[in-house]
């Protein structure tokens, strides 16, 4: 079965978000200037895109999805373009047909790369790119 890689679920989607509140907590805590703004307003995105991210899996040829408790389903025809985010690594995209909450694309975190250094060799979206040009 193809699914995000459990390690990485867990470092991308709950200990990162952790790591950049404790930055936002640290500026917070002196009292609020305007000046804060500027590194407060990117910890804060970055804390509810990484809260934000999916787990991915493909258990018998279907793609479901999970944020929080409930697993959704995805067609195959319904998925217009997926790749890899030029942010984060280990992080790829789906960009659907319809409007995905809140960022317009359902980003979710990828499987074992099976490159040792750089990007390239994700089986899961190798096996969804495969199924949706075919």
């Amino acid at each position: 079965m193809l699914r995000s890689h459990p390690s990485s679920v867990f470092v991308l989607k709950y200990y990162a978000p952790l790591i950049l509140f404790g930055g936002a907590f640290v500026f917070w805590s002196v009292g609020f200037r305007w000046a804060q703004l500027i590194f407060l307003v990117p910890l804060i995105l970055g804390i509810l895109f990484h809260a934000s991210l999916a787990v991915l899996e493909i258990p018998d040829g279907t793609v479901r999805y999970r944020r929080l408790l409930r697993w959704r389903r995805v067609a195959y025809e319904e998925i217009v373009e997926s790749g890899t985010s030029w942010v984060v690594f280990g992080i790829g995209y789906l960009r659907l047909k319809r409007f995905v909450f809140p960022w317009g694309k359902l980003y979710f975190v990828l499987d074992q790369n099976e490159k040792l250094f750089g990007r390239g060799a994700y089986p899961l979206l190798r096996y969804i790119q495969k199924r949706v040009e075919g």
